[in-house]
């Protein structure tokens, strides 16, 4: 249920808003599998933002979340490869919603927006080795030294589902992707596990846990032709902090 607001709190160019969220993530990357909808392996996801309203359709919005993914080859066609991660990972992003219409257009109570931005995350990487957490990226399990505070692109949708004078409820889906194929720690081939720390190799390669003889080097670990990318779906609480109207009326009648 929408509801009008008063005109001291109406969203005009000029204001600032506050808004946090919280939301359930989908990783998509070399350790998920198409179609496989019985094994989503979803996590979470917390942030806050602040916002500008720029225009009658344009705000500016700047962004720092926390979010957690996970994934596995388990129930997968490459379930014998045995590779799995998990992850708690910082990301910030600023860019701009799009309100499809002005809040002012009497023809429409619902107006969703779109967003788009660019940022950088923070990627963290674990594994569970002998009932242990383990962090995957100093191991080098591929043999490469890569990147972990990659570039992003977060583009998504959004639509206000109920509202008050300060307060409105949004839910919001994006899709984020990342400038890296290494967010679950897995891209190109497997190395020569010989020529490793055992431990590493042990990280590299977990066929030997299930029996399994290992790959051989160069055999196909992961698929670098595709970056990997986190998909998020929150309810966000968006909160009016200054309009002009309410800085007329504080001039005007100051405490």
């Amino acid at each position: 249920m929408l509801a009008q607001r008063s005109e001291i709190w109406r969203e005009r160019p000029g204001t600032w808003l506050m808004n946090g969220g919280v939301g359930v993530t989908h990783y998509l990357g070399d350790l998920t599998e198409a179609g496989n909808l019985g094994y989503l392996r979803l996590g979470a996801a917390m942030s806050g933002a602040v916002a500008y309203r720029y225009s009658p359709q344009l705000t500016l919005r700047a962004e720092a979340q926390i979010y957690y993914i996970r994934g596995t080859h388990k129930n997968t066609h490459l379930e014998y490869n045995n590779l799995s991660f998990h992850s708690i990972n910082p990301d910030i992003w600023a860019g701009v919603q799009w309100d499809f219409w002005p809040a002012s257009d009497p023809n429409h109570v619902i107006i969703p927006y779109a967003l788009a931005g660019v940022g950088l995350t923070y990627m963290t990487p674990m594994a569970v080795f002998s009932g242990q957490p383990v962090s995957l990226a100093p191991l080098q399990t591929e043999g490469v030294k890569y990147n972990r505070l990659p570039f992003i692109v977060r583009y998504g949708l959004g639509v206000p589902i109920h509202s008050t004078e300060r307060f409105r409820w949004n839910l919001e889906a994006a899709y984020t992707h990342v400038f890296s194929d290494y967010l679950d720690d897995v891209s190109t081939v497997y190395p020569d596990l010989t020529r490793m720390d055992p431990f590493a190799a042990a990280l590299s390669d977990r066929r030997l846990e299930l029996g399994l003889k290992p790959n051989a080097p160069g055999a196909q670990r992961g698929n670098s032709q595709r970056r990997d990318g986190y998909f998020i779906l929150s309810a966000r609480l968006v909160f009016v902090i200054n309009t002009p109207s309410y800085r007329n009326y504080r001039r005007i009648f100051p405490r």
